[in-house]
C-alpha cells in the first residue's frame, strides 16, 4: 500500500501539469488531482479484484479525465436548463411609482447631506464610500495624517445616520398586531 501512495504521489504533479494545460485554471486542475487522488486511493483500500491497481499512473490520469468529462457533462446540463427557463414564469415587475419616488426622495435628502458637508469632509467620505479608498491612501493623498482621515469619516458618517435616523422617524408604521392578542381579544369578545 505504501509503494502504491509513493507512485501516486510521484504523479500527481505530472497529473496538475496536464490538468493545468488542458483546464487552463491551476486551481480548478489542482481540485481534480486532488480528487482523482482521492478515488485511486479508496479503490485501492478496498477489497474483492479491484482493489489490486496494475497501472497507478494510468489509472490516476484516467479517473482525472473522467471527472473533467463528467464536469463539462454537468456545465452543459447546467447552462441547457438555464437557456429553457431563462424567460419562463421569472417575469421581473417594475417598481411602483410609490417606491420610485420615495427612493427620489432618500436620494435628495443623501445628496443635500453630503453638500451639506464642509468640502474637506465630503470629499474623504466620497474617496472613502464611493471610490473605495483606503485611509492610508486618502491620507497621502490629501496631505492628511490617518487620524483626521478617520475623525472625518466618523463624523460623515454621523451626519448621514442623522439624516437616515430622521427618515425612519417620518415613517408611519402599522402597530404590530402578535397572534396572542388577537386570539386573546376574539376569546374576550366571546366570552362578553
Amino acid at each position: 500500500m505504501r509503494e502504491l501512495i509513493q507512485e501516486l504521489v510521484a504523479h500527481c504533479a505530472d497529473l496538475r501539469r496536464q490538468l493545468t494545460r488542458e483546464l487552463r485554471d491551476p486551481q480548478h486542475a489542482a481540485d481534480i488531482a486532488q480528487s482523482s487522488f482521492e478515488r485511486v486511493y479508496a479503490l485501492a483500500l478496498g477489497d474483492g479484484p479491484r482493489a489490486s491497481i496494475a497501472a497507478p499512473r494510468a489509472l490516476l490520469f484516467r479517473v482525472a479525465r473522467n471527472l473533467c468529462i463528467d464536469e463539462a457533462r454537468h456545465r452543459q446540463v447546467v447552462q441547457s436548463w438555464a437557456a429553457q427557463h431563462a424567460g419562463s414564469g421569472l417575469q421581473t415587475t417594475a417598481p411602483s411609482c410609490e417606491y420610485v419616488h420615495a427612493q427620489r426622495q432618500v436620494l435628495r435628502r443623501v445628496i443635500g447631506v453630503l453638500e451639506s458637508l464642509p468640502p474637506l469632509r465630503r470629499e474623504v467620505f466620497l474617496l472613502f464610500r464611493a471610490y473605495g479608498f483606503t485611509r492610508t491612501e486618502i491620507a497621502a493623498r490629501l496631505a492628511l495624517s490617518e487620524a483626521a482621515v478617520a475623525k472625518h469619516l466618523v463624523r460623515a458618517a454621523l451626519d448621514c445616520s442623522r439624516v437616515f435616523a430622521e427618515m425612519q422617524a417620518e415613517l408611519i408604521e402599522a402597530p404590530a398586531v402578535s397572534p396572542r392578542s388577537s386570539f386573546r381579544a376574539a376569546l374576550a369578545e366571546e366570552g362578553a
